[in-house]
């Protein structure tokens, strides 16, 4: 696992995204990747109506999934205006959509199993230099800690999540530095690439 850092620029242009979704002027944390049961986004919905008092704050789910029409009829019920759905961008337009935000959500409902997965979408929010709003439990959350990476929070926990998303729209340098920080520790140590030629590196020894 691992991101590759060329891909991601953290100073892209994200306007265009912003303009198509109308969200200047908005701090926007974004949820990008598929819309499952186990992606547990109902608790980004009831995150989101805890932060209705905030209009200066947008959700976006970019991606689908089976979910995605009740996820979006709930919103309706709900009377979300500040969650916007968006449709799902291939890989390469991926950075650019991650550009238009200022955080980006990582979550998947509290199960033991989830504990030793390493969601990819976490590496690219980090290569991104996006500062992440983690709600997945283990492995994961050990990286994210380690690298200065963001905020966890306990999965499931609507409010905990809601509250992480209210604390970067208040603190936008300390969000800034927390990207720069996820960005750094790819580089660093999961460069895919680097991480790719080090595997082939050791094969290569291996059969010497």
């Amino acid at each position: 696992n691992g991101a590759d850092p060329r891909m991601f620029d953290p100073n892209a242009d994200g306007t265009a995204f912003c303009q198509a979704h109308h969200l200047e002027g908005k701090f926007v944390a974004l949820y990008a990747g598929a819309h499952g049961l186990s992606n547990d986004l109902e608790v980004v919905l009831e995150a989101a109506r805890r932060l209705q008092d905030r209009p200066d704050i947008a959700i976006v789910l970019l991606g689908d999934g089976k979910e995605k029409r009740n996820l979006m009829a709930k919103a309706a019920e709900m009377r979300l205006n500040n969650v916007i759905f968006a449709s799902p961008v291939p890989k390469n337009e991926m950075p650019a959509a991650i550009a238009a935000c200022d955080a980006c959500i990582a979550i998947l409902k509290p199960i033991p199993l989830y504990a030793t997965v390493y969601p990819n979408k976490v590496f690219d929010y980090m290569a991104a230099g996006r500062p992440v709003v983690l709600a997945i439990a283990g492995v994961i959350q050990e990286v994210v800690e380690s690298a200065g990476a963001g905020i966890a929070v306990p999965p499931g926990n609507a409010q905990a999540l809601a509250d992480a998303i209210r604390t970067l729209a208040e603190q936008p340098q300390e969000g800034l530095a927390m990207g720069m920080r996820g960005r750094q520790y790819i580089e660093q140590r999961f460069d895919r690439v680097t991480l790719a030629e080090n595997l082939e590196k050791l094969f290569l020894e291996g059969n010497s």
